[in-house]
């Protein structure tokens, strides 16, 4: 040693004898550090000395969900667009995870929530849309004439007709050709006459865009719906062309087709161009072989009238007068004699019950049924379907409920238009109340698609807590993807969610997925 201590050293040997202990010492802490560690200097009898404390990941249920949530916070994906989660106890109203919950977003679909729980709160699961024949005039019993007109009275039964619920048009007009007979009629005087006026004139919510329209799913109701206000078409390659066919056949309707041949596409498509009320249309598209279609009936009121005229005719009712619709009477300055209550009804029909219309509305995210619900809000307060009236009563019926309604923006009832916003929070408070009302909650609860099993998550969560447990309503459009809903933990504890992404990096199909997993571990939850 002293022969060591005594021998003159170079730089490098100095250098050495200096910089290996600090590697080694480098070495342990961040192996430490890397391990879960934390490196802490720490005073020891007076002096400072390195002490490294382990604090080990948090491997709970509810720790390894907030590392994932956080770890899509951070993602890069995230860069230029925003998501929010809100996870809340049902019955105690403790949140469990909050990111961005007050940041208002674009929720697709998830809007359906909104309505259609709120429908049930307001008009009860029992509710009916109601349909009615009536008749002005007099009936002359030794001729059996009507000298007046027969009006169809609409109240913005979205089921009229709809194969749906097991109707048709074929029930529907042969039940009203029935009850005109039982008066002893057998010839009308006047007219048939559309009713659409309990409802809004223009089918079409604030914020639908054109593109929006021009597909089946972007249909609106009136105060007279049939058929779902929508007809087929059947499109088949023919002779190197396209050849066309609607069913049902809509008097006046002048049908461009405009759909190309084309064999070497993926998947074949066609949307039809036309604005409501108009009849001349255009259809474009490609097909490879064969494909079906459905596009809007441009004015519904007029359909249900013709239709209805034609049956009285094929059975031997003789018509004086024409179907007409009382939009069109009013725009041609027509008159008519006869006041509302002057009106006798020949025969009423009564829609499904309102659970059953939610139940359908919220399995396959149907538009024209969310739009029909949410003016009926309206129409049961103030006799008039109006869906800004009815918006108006959802607002009011929520700050009742002591809601903070800030960042919440509702223009329409099914969550088409991209102007509607909502937070996460008022989601989740909203799924909660729902939850707390007996007279509600199983109808709605029903209602929501379950992972794994139905609806539009059905394909999701298979193998998992999730799977049989998760219900939700689903929301996508262009660089949107939402969910709303509710799940059990493994002790059977009910949780409310909401999760909203908007313009991320991600697709909507990869979004997707990567809520799929929060699905799991909201599940896995002790």
């Amino acid at each position: 040693m002293k022969q060591f201590l005594n021998r003159t050293l170079s730089v490098k040997q100095l250098l050495a004898l200096i910089l290996l202990p600090l590697a080694i010492f480098a070495t342990i802490i961040v192996f430490s550090v890397g391990n879960n560690g934390v490196a802490l200097l720490k005073k020891v009898d007076g002096k400072d000395s390195t002490v490294v404390e382990t604090k080990l990941a948090d491997s709970t249920g509810l720790g390894i969900l907030l590392a994932y949530v956080d770890s899509l916070s951070n993602a890069e994906q995230m860069t230029g667009g925003s998501w929010s989660f809100c996870l809340m106890d049902a019955d105690s109203g403790k949140s469990m995870c909050a990111v961005n919950t007050d940041r208002g977003m674009v929720p697709a679909s998830v809007m359906k929530v909104v309505t259609t729980g709120t429908a049930l709160s307001i008009l009860g699961p029992k509710y009916r849309f109601a349909t009615t024949l009536k008749y002005d005039g007099t009936i002359d019993a030794a001729t059996k004439t009507l000298n007046g007109n027969i009006y169809i009275r609409g109240g913005g039964d979205p089921a009229l007709g709809a194969e749906t619920f097991g109707s048709s048009l074929n029930k529907v007009t042969d039940s009203w050709l029935k009850a005109i007979k039982a008066l002893g009629i057998d010839s009308i005087a006047g007219c048939i006459i559309g009713d659409a006026q309990a409802s809004d004139q223009d089918p079409i919510p604030v914020g639908w865009t054109w593109e929006d329209i021009q597909s089946d799913y972007g249909t609106g109701p009136c105060g007279l719906n049939i058929r779902e206000n929508v007809y087929d078409i059947l499109l088949k390659q023919s002779g190197g062309g396209v050849s066309m066919k609607t069913n049902p056949q809509i008097p006046g309707l002048k049908l461009y087709n405009q759909v190309l041949s084309n064999s070497k596409i993926a998947k074949s498509y066609a949307y039809v161009q036309g604005a409501p009320f108009q009849f001349e249309r255009t259809v474009f598209g490609e097909v490879k072989d064969t494909l079906r279609e459905r596009s809007a009936i441009p004015d519904p009121a007029l359909f249900c009238a013709q239709l209805l005229k034609n049956t009285l005719i094929a059975n031997g009712v003789r018509m004086k007068d024409s179907a007409t619709t009382t939009r069109l009477i009013r725009l041609n300055g027509i008159k008519l004699e006869s006041t509302k209550d002057s009106k006798k009804t020949i025969a009423s029909s009564l829609s499904p019950s309102l659970e059953d219309l939610v139940y359908h509305t919220n399995q396959i995210s149907q538009n024209f049924y969310a739009e029909s619900i949410l003016r009926a809000i309206s129409m049961n307060e103030n006799g008039y379907g109006n869906g800004a009236s009815s918006v108006g009563i959802i607002y009011k019926f929520w700050k009742e409920k002591k809601l903070d309604l800030r960042g919440m923006c509702m223009v329409d009832g099914c969550g088409l238009s991209r102007m509607n916003n909502i937070t996460t929070r008022q989601l989740v408070e909203m799924l909660r109340v729902f939850s707390k009302d007996a007279n509600v909650f199983p109808a709605f609860y029903k209602s929501l698609a379950v992972a794994g099993e139905s609806g539009t998550i059905r394909k999701l969560s298979h193998g998992t807590l999730a799977e049989g447990n998760l219900h939700a309503k689903s929301g996508t459009m262009a660089r949107v993807k939402s969910y709303a809903g509710y799940v059990k933990t493994k002790s059977g504890k009910l949780l409310c969610f909401a999760m909203i992404g908007n313009n991320t990096l991600w697709t909507e199909v990869e979004l997707k997925y990567k809520f799929e997993k929060l699905f799991t571990l909201m599940a896995e939850l002790p």
